[in-house]
């Protein structure tokens, strides 16, 4: 059973095989504070603090960017994903897109973004029925927005749809957006998102909406 994802059981031998990929990298952490330099498996890292990076930072783009912040976020994060999965499919020669694809997830928790709870809906394909709908439970972003007791009344995992788009792009060679479409820091019980081809994310974020009811 998969350390890192839940997913439904026809999944989870991927998963564990991409935990098997990301762990022996992962545990090659070395913190060399003298220099000033996290690094692992020989490539440079740099933390932040959830909160500075889910509230400061928005509160400063906001002040600059106005209503645009979410969407600069979102793009940031889908960026970074992008990079991310490049480096990881070189690191470990994955090829298939359906391993490729559940890297990212284990990568993301190991990264410390969020646990990913893959739903039953799920269809990922090379092509334009590709869906993905899943749960980001104890999301960063979240997670920070109800500790300081700021109230809102929209989604606010910007970064963490972001990411998981671009990674699941650079998977499947697709063209993928995500919405956040249940968000805890709203009242929601869950953080919950819909990902699928750019042409169809409002359609198919509309249909598992409904779905759900």
């Amino acid at each position: 059973m998969p350390r890192y994802v839940e997913c439904p059981e026809p999944f989870e031998g991927l998963f564990e095989s991409a935990e098997g990929l990301l762990e022996p990298i992962f545990e090659q952490l070395e913190v060399s504070s003298g220099e000033g330099d996290v690094s692992i498996a020989g490539e440079r890292y740099v933390m932040y603090r959830g909160d500075s990076m889910a509230v400061a930072l928005r509160r400063q783009l906001e002040k600059v960017l106005g209503a645009s912040t979410p969407t600069i976020i979102y793009q940031f994060g889908k960026a970074c994903g992008s990079a991310d999965a490049r480096y990881v499919f070189e690191k470990t020669g994955a090829e298939d897109p359906a391993l490729r694809l559940a890297l990212g997830p284990v990568a993301f928790a190991m990264g410390g973004y969020a646990k990913v709870k893959i739903l039953p809906q799920s269809a990922p394909a090379p092509d334009d029925s590709f869906l993905l709908v899943y749960d980001h439970p104890n999301s960063y972003e979240a997670r920070a927005f109800i500790n300081h007791g700021i109230e809102t009344d929209k989604p606010v995992d910007h970064m963490n749809a972001g990411y998981s788009a671009g990674w699941c792009g650079e998977a499947f060679g697709l063209k993928l957006e995500a919405k956040e479409i249940r968000c805890r820091a709203r009242g929601d019980d869950q953080c919950l998102f819909v990902m699928a081809p750019a042409s169809r994310i409002r359609e198919r974020a509309r249909e598992i909406e409904e779905s759900l009811g």
